[in-house]
């Protein structure tokens, strides 16, 4: 979903924009008439476009006639949908101005993306007010997918309320994440975003807050676990409530919110992915494996990933008495199952950095004299192995630990949103 966000967010920081419109309001968008003309009871901030529909909550407007007034409508119908799962079932605080003016959804079949949201400020709304602008032809074949787009850039809507920009495109990436997630809760019968988790399988050793590749996006899975198996939707959102006036980055407020290390939130995240235990996992993209054995190998090196990315290595039986060095978490899964120790059958080895120190990772049944083998934060070792002394790292503390911290059931199945 390739919105147009990190731009928007650089541009309000004072980079020069990608479209003009991400600073700079159309003269439409001048000041409001004051007249309440909708049925709803809010009026449009500003002059209508020359086609336009209302809702109780959101105008969507457009100047092309070309534009299919049917797509127009279900737009509108999906997003004035997940208002009410989002707003006034979901308790998001709502968008700036929402209270008195429909919300502003501009459909342009020129953008060079899917759509972004912006903001702009105003002497009634010094913060800003919001406006999206939608593509409603990108990816015309699908119309799930423009659906899904338009709820995802709510979600941005509502995340303007709520954090500035004065971080620019490096905050973006949880707020990719977060509105992908967005449009899963409140249009779950949608699934593309699910789409997005590609971006993370095709780069999972990027660190966590890349912007580059999309791999932001595919950073929903961190969203979908925290949702899943921490502290629900709520906690995602009293996440962002909690970031309200703050400029702390995402990792040390998600660190905040749930009382937990946040490597060790992406390390199991990273184990979840690989089981594919996540509740929706089944239509999530495979992560790419750095390496693949066909038994577990005498002693192998790999050049560590960068900080909280996540190697995958796929081993097909032998692994009892796998020993790991570096500065790793480490994690043992199967198709359906997270391990507390490597395997005699098929498994996947989870090696998420804890550092964004140039390193290696070396992992197999018999280390090199002298190769330090040490416990990766988080996880306990288990008695020595063999008569060369070293550790077989497990990652069964690990999930005790977070079990402790995040109040995890014993479980491991996905409990019902």
């Amino acid at each position: 979903m390739p919105c147009l966000l990190p731009d928007t967010l650089a541009a309000l920081s004072g980079e020069t924009p990608a479209d003009v419109r991400m600073v700079t309001p159309p003269a439409a968008f001048g000041a409001p008439d004051g007249t309440v003309r909708r049925a709803g009871g809010k009026a449009v901030y500003g002059d209508d476009l020359t086609f336009h529909l209302d809702g109780l909550n959101f105008t969507v407007q457009w100047e092309d006639a070309t534009i299919d007034g049917d797509r127009a409508a279900a737009i509108l119908a999906e997003l004035e949908d997940a208002w009410t799962a989002l707003v006034v079932e979901g308790g998001w605080p709502a968008p700036v101005s929402s209270e008195t003016w429909l919300l502003r959804v501009v459909l342009d079949a020129d953008l060079g993306g899917s759509g972004y949201t912006t903001v702009y400020a105003t002497d009634a709304y010094p913060e800003g007010y919001p406006v999206t602008y939608l593509n409603p032809v990108y990816e015309g074949d699908r119309p799930a997918y423009g659906l899904s787009v338009a709820v995802h850039e709510l979600g941005h809507m509502l995340q303007y309320r709520l954090r500035d920009t004065s971080r620019g495109r490096s905050d973006s990436w949880f707020w990719e994440a977060t509105s992908e997630w967005v449009a899963e809760r409140a249009a779950p019968e949608l699934d593309t975003y699910a789409d997005s988790t590609y971006w993370y399988a095709q780069w999972p050793d990027a660190r966590f807050d890349r912007v580059e590749r999309f791999h932001l996006y595919g950073m929903l899975l961190l969203d979908a676990y925290l949702d899943e198996r921490v502290f629900g939707f709520d906690g995602i959102r009293d996440t962002w409530i909690a970031g309200e006036g703050r400029a702390d980055p995402w990792d040390m407020l998600i660190a905040e919110t749930t009382g937990a290390d946040f490597g060790a939130l992406i390390a199991a995240m990273a184990a979840e992915v690989a089981a594919g235990t996540l509740r929706e996992g089944a239509l999530y993209e495979p992560p790419v494996r750095v390496a693949t054995h066909a038994e577990a190998p005498e002693w192998e090196i790999v050049d560590a990933p960068e900080r909280y990315g996540t190697h995958y290595i796929d081993i097909g039986g032998g692994g009892a008495g796998l020993v790991v060095a570096g500065d790793v978490w480490v994690g043992y899964a199967t198709d359906g199952a997270i391990l507390d120790a490597p395997p005699d059958g098929p498994f996947t080895l989870v090696l998420t950095a804890l550092t964004d120190d140039e390193g290696e990772v070396g992992y197999g049944l018999t280390p090199p004299v002298d190769t330090p083998i040490e416990a990766p934060e988080g996880c306990a070792c288990a008695a020595p192995v063999g008569g060369s002394g070293a550790l077989a790292v497990g990652i069964a503390a690990a999930v005790a630990r977070r079990r402790r911290l995040l109040r995890v059931p014993a479980a491991l199945s996905a409990p019902t949103p």
